[in-house]
C-alpha cells in the first residue's frame, strides 16, 4: 500500500526541478555575464518562476489519473 495519497502527486519530483533551474541558470550566465545585477536578479527571478510553472504544468499532463 502506498504512503501517499492520491492528491499529493501534483509536483514534478524535487530532481527535476533542480536540473532544470540550474542547468538554465547556468546557460543564462554565459549569455547575460555583462549585465548590472539587478537586471540579472530580475532576469533570474521570472526564469525560475516561468521554469517552475512550466514544469509543474507538463508534469500534471503527463500523469494519467489514477
Amino acid at each position: 500500500m502506498s504512503a501517499k495519497r492520491p492528491g499529493e502527486r501534483k509536483w514534478a519530483p524535487w530532481w527535476v526541478y533542480v536540473v532544470v533551474i540550474v542547468g538554465a541558470n547556468y546557460g543564462k550566465q554565459y549569455y547575460a555575464e555583462d549585465i548590472p545585477v539587478a537586471v540579472n536578479a530580475a532576469i533570474t527571478i521570472v526564469l525560475v518562476t516561468t521554469l517552475f510553472l512550466g514544469i509543474t504544468a507538463v508534469y500534471r499532463g503527463l500523469r494519467r489519473p489514477d
